[in-house]
């Protein structure tokens, strides 16, 4: 009764089932990407944890998306900077 988080500090490409369908995805560990981000000179306006639309629930599977967050979106800018 747990939602497994494996080789969650090896970044790089994943295949996962995503509502029956086989998916390609990119993993990144939280630190990478917003120091990432961060370094690069963005600045961050809001970070967001998704999590599924209530009204989709009753879907197969769903239900388990509570367990930890689907996806991570991050709004950021790219800072002026003056030379």
């Amino acid at each position: 009764m747990y939602w497994p988080v494996d080789d969650y500090y090896y970044p790089g490409e994943r295949i996962t089932l995503f509502l029956g369908e086989n998916v390609k995805k990119y993993h990144h560990t939280l630190t990478q990407i917003l120091m990432g981000m961060l370094n690069s000179g963005f600045a961050l306006r809001a970070v967001e944890e998704a999590m599924p639309d209530p009204d989709m629930m009753d879907m197969p599977g769903m239900r388990d998306e509570m367990r930890r967050p689907m996806m991570l979106l991050v709004k950021a800018e790219r800072e002026c900077r003056d030379n």
